[in-house]
C-alpha cells in the first residue's frame, strides 16, 4: 500500500511538473522602434512590452503585448508558433501570416538571465543585435 501510496505521489508530482509547461509563460520585452529618416531600428527608443507563450492541446501560439500600434506584423493577436526546448533554452519561432512579414525567433535561457531575437537571412538564423530583455514577467 505505502509503496502505490509513494508511485502515484511520484507521478503526481512528474504531472504537475510537465503541466507546467502547458500554462503561459511571459516575458518582459523591449520592443525597439525604428528611427523614420534611416529606417533602422533605434536602440534608444523602445516601449516595455509582454510576449507570452500558451501551450495547450499539443499546440502553441505566441502574443505580443506592446502599448500603441506596434508591429503590425506581430501585433495581430495569437499567432501561431513552433517551440523548442534544450536544457539551456527555449526557442519560439513565429512565422506571421500577413504578406510581407517575416519568421523570427527568440532564444530564450532557461535561467531567467534574458534572451535575443532572430531573423531569417540567406537560410541562417541572425541576432538583430538588440538587448530585448526577455526576462520574465513577475
Amino acid at each position: 500500500m505505502q509503496r502505490r501510496v509513494r508511485l502515484l505521489g511520484a507521478l503526481l508530482l512528474g504531472l504537475a511538473a510537465t503541466s507546467a509547461w502547458a500554462d503561459k509563460q511571459s516575458w518582459d520585452y523591449k520592443a525597439y522602434q525604428k528611427d523614420r529618416a534611416s529606417g533602422q531600428y533605434n536602440k534608444e527608443r523602445f516601449v516595455t512590452s509582454t510576449i507570452t507563450l500558451d501551450e495547450k492541446d499539443g499546440a502553441a501560439t505566441f502574443r505580443m503585448l506592446t502599448p500603441g500600434r506596434g508591429d503590425p506584423c506581430i501585433n495581430k493577436g495569437e499567432l501561431p508558433a513552433e517551440v523548442q526546448r534544450t536544457p539551456a533554452t527555449l526557442v519560439i519561432t513565429v512565422t506571421p501570416p500577413l504578406a510581407g512579414c517575416e519568421a523570427f525567433r527568440y532564444v530564450i535561457r532557461n535561467d531567467g538571465s534574458g534572451g535575443v531575437r532572430q531573423s531569417r537571412r540567406d537560410e541562417r538564423w541572425v541576432e538583430d543585435g538588440l538587448d530585448h530583455g526577455l526576462t520574465p514577467t513577475k
